[in-house]
């Protein structure tokens, strides 16, 4: 057994506790052109460990919460926890990226593609001073902001029109 020298004196090095590894495979091959692709050569470009770290760190912040839950053996209580540090370390990145790359947060500068038009904007402030909306001014402004609004980029997710129709928006 070795020793390890502590400013008080002499006490015993305390031996690791041998845990085993758990090891996850996987490939993935996507088409050229698709999103997952770009992000498969962005990963492809960096050190091997530097890619472990990366996707390790997006897996645990996207996916504990659901291990867990699926795992059975954590309280409701564990779980809301475990939500809301994946929700705030999502968040933190998504902040972090923002930044990184000069963006600014959605909810407090509108893109120009989904500005409504200046005609839209005049016949809505006319209809606002005279208390009301009708409804041809209300399905050109509808109509506008559907046509401008992007869609999503990646397959098989929800675009913003997909959510607003299921909030109520």
């Amino acid at each position: 057994m070795g020793y390890l020298i502590i400013w008080w004196g002499w006490v015993p090095a305390m031996s690791r506790t041998k845990r085993m590894r758990v090891s996850l495979s996987l490939r993935l091959q996507p088409y050229s052109g698709d999103p997952m692709a770009e992000v498969a050569e962005y990963l492809n470009s960096l050190s091997k460990d530097e890619v472990n770290r990366k996707v390790a760190d997006i897996l645990v912040a996207a996916l504990l919460p659901i291990a867990r839950y699926h795992s059975g053996q954590y309280t409701p209580e564990q779980l809301r926890f475990a939500c809301w540090e994946a929700a705030d370390s999502l968040n933190k990145h998504g902040s972090n990226m923002r930044l990184a790359l000069g963006v600014e947060q959605p909810q407090f500068a509108l893109p120009q593609q989904v500005m409504p038009t200046a005609s839209v904007m005049v016949n809505k402030l006319e209809s606002v001073t005279s208390g009301y909306v009708t409804e041809s001014e209300s399905e050109t402004i509808e109509e506008t902001q559907s046509e401008l609004r992007p869609t999503s980029l990646v397959q098989g997710k929800a675009s913003s029109s997909d959510l607003d129709s299921l909030f109520g928006d």
